[in-house]
């Protein structure tokens, strides 16, 4: 805690530097956030990061820190492969808005029982699972009860989840590090869907994932069980910052969505601080769209993008160190010490 609190504190002097960096080099906060993003990434615990940031649909800096597999001493690189997690959320969000809703098969208004009869609540629509609403409209982060999108696609499209992620996304946008599925090299039965070289080719992207640690109070990282969940509107996507930084790149191009329909997903629904799929907040008068990932003892993730400044930032971990110190799931992004440095270095 003292180190983090030490962190902090260097962080809020970074948002006193860098307005003067920023006058006198265009690179200099890139320097400074890439100096100060490994200090916090090992006092952090986590073994493994891997970062990218993106503007103007380009990637304009990215690298790897520390291992991948600690063990066997390989590097974490940009190409690293690592579960997205809950960010599996913003894809299949997109898929749904982009497969659905601007082909007018599906109204965000649509109650989810329309295509999924067995949901449990009777007036929930399909917008309030997207932005987490419950009944009521109150705000409930449950990634159980958003496992729903991937069935109401399925309804919607008429063809299995994987295969049109698969189609309309991965293969689409040549994200050819990622893998619609983590137990695909397994007995998962969405191996069905999928050609021999495609799952050949799964296959080899899963071997190279990185391997999960947990990480004790002392910073030593053990390896750890992690049960590789199969593909669900929630979790299960393998990818690495190079291929979400297409994806970005894409959303931002208009090439996925409607311009229109970006924006409603990135727009906070009433008393929720999510949006479709998103959460949504304001800094310095910006707004910050983003998501996170969380298995404890295992893998996170952090995903914020800055529409007003055309910028992102991805950072991908095979540890817990990203998310659990914080409680993301509330909402608010600025409650992380790696936003904080993203935040107060390029938007402050």
């Amino acid at each position: 805690m003292r180190i983090l609190k030490a962190l902090s504190v260097a962080v809020a002097a970074l948002a006193v530097l860098a307005p003067h960096a920023r006058a006198q080099s265009q690179s200099l906060p890139v320097a400074l956030f890439e100096r100060y993003l490994d200090s916090l990434r090992q006092q952090a615990g986590v073994p493994g990061l891997s970062a990218a940031i993106v503007q103007g649909g380009r990637v304009v800096w990215d690298r790897g820190y520390g291992h991948q597999e600690v063990d066997g001493f390989v590097p974490a690189t940009a190409d690293t492969p690592y579960p997205l997690l809950d960010i599996s959320q913003a894809l299949s969000s997109t898929v749904l808005l982009q497969q659905c809703l601007d082909l007018r098969h599906l109204e965000l208004t649509d109650r989810v029982r329309r295509w999924l009869p067995q949901f449990a609540e009777e007036s929930t629509t399909v917008a309030q699972v997207l932005s987490h609403a419950a009944p009521g409209s109150s705000f409930r982060y449950d990634t159980g009860r958003y496992a729903a999108i991937a069935e109401v696609i399925e309804q919607c499209v008429g063809d299995r989840y994987s295969r049109i992620l698969s189609a309309e996304m991965l293969d689409r946008l040549g994200m050819s590090s990622s893998v619609p599925g983590h137990d695909l090299s397994d007995n998962s039965p969405n191996r069905r869907y999928f050609s021999s070289s495609a799952l050949d080719r799964y296959a080899a992207i899963l071997r190279r994932t990185a391997v999960p640690y947990k990480v004790d109070s002392r910073g030593r990282p053990t390896r750890s069980d992690y049960s590789r969940p199969s593909l669900g509107a929630s979790t299960g996507i393998v990818s690495t910052v190079r291929d979400l930084a297409r994806f970005d790149a894409a959303l931002d191009d208009d090439v996925l969505l409607a311009a229109a329909t970006r924006e409603r997903a990135w727009r906070s629904s009433g008393s929720s601080p999510s949006g479709l799929g998103w959460f949504v907040q304001t800094y310095n008068n910006e707004r910050i769209v983003w998501h996170f990932g969380l298995e404890r003892d295992a893998y996170s993730a952090l995903y914020i993008k800055v529409p007003g400044r055309d910028l992102s930032l991805i950072l991908l971990a095979n540890s817990d160190g990203l998310a659990a110190p914080y409680t993301l799931s509330n909402g608010n992004v600025t409650v992380s010490l790696f936003a904080q440095l993203f935040l107060k270095l390029f938007v402050a």
